[in-house]
């Protein structure tokens, strides 16, 4: 049996992990803003330097929302003294939803359909690559709102966690 105190050191690591990964996808983002909407041809002439913040938006995208599903979620809920041992994904969503710490399961089940397109490589299929960077742009912003209302919520029921600033 976990203390409080164990309960709240990882809920503390999962915080800050999430904070690392959203600040650099937000820095990636930042770089990028003035390509979007992206457009094939400037897709084509970008320089490898510029295509290298989308691989970093990718990266940090994707590791942004594992590390909260796999990580802060559910020392959120077992901080919350929430039994989640052997429940489905989909239920844990429901729970956070539920507890209002997640507005709308059904966006981050979105957000997980964008990030499984964007990992995906198809270098031949240049417009299906766009479309999906694009779509990446806009949710990407999405996740870091969820984030943002997330750590929040958290910050108020976990009063000393100081990875929460």
């Amino acid at each position: 049996m976990e203390t409080k105190e164990e309960k709240q050191d990882k809920l503390d690591q999962a915080v800050q992990l999430c904070q690392i990964h959203c600040e650099r996808m937000n820095f990636a983002r930042g770089k990028l803003q003035h390509y979007f909407p992206l457009t094939r041809e400037r897709f084509l002439q970008m320089e490898p330097e510029k295509m290298s913040y989308f691989d970093q938006l990718i990266f940090r995208f994707s590791k942004l929302q594992d590390s909260m599903g796999k990580k802060l979620f559910p020392s959120l809920l077992n901080y919350l003294e929430e039994d989640t041992r052997g429940i489905p994904f989909i239920d844990i969503l429901e729970k956070l939803e539920e507890l209002q710490f997640l507005e709308s399961k059904d966006k981050w089940i979105q957000l997980r359909e964008t990030r499984n397109i964007v990992t995906h490589e198809y270098p031949f299929v240049t417009q299906e690559v766009i479309d999906g960077l694009n779509l990446l742009n806009n949710h990407s912003r999405d996740l870091s709102d969820i984030w943002k209302l997330m750590k929040e919520k958290i910050r108020k029921v976990s009063r000393n966690s100081p990875g929460i600033d």
